[in-house]
């Protein structure tokens, strides 16, 4: 499942700010910074949409930064 978190509430310059969000799970994201908020592309194996989403939102939360919002990419949609 192909979808985007948008995330804020870390810093994007501190040291360990890859680190923190592959160490929460976060290891199927592709991470950006984009006018003041952190953009994680995940392609994630679920069972589901919504499991998916949710495990990805839990991962985001465990790095410490709060997800304010999900983009479904309905291009990259593969099942």
């Amino acid at each position: 499942m192909s979808f985007s978190i948008i995330a804020s509430g870390l810093d994007p310059e501190a040291k360990d700010f890859a680190d923190r969000f592959f160490n929460a799970g976060c290891d199927d994201a592709t991470i950006s910074f984009q006018k003041g908020h952190i953009i994680l592309d995940f392609a994630r194996e679920a069972e589901s949409v919504d499991a998916a989403i949710c495990s990805a939102v839990e991962c985001v939360e465990k790095a410490g930064a709060q997800a304010d919002r999900v983009e479904p990419d309905f291009s990259r949609q593969s099942g």
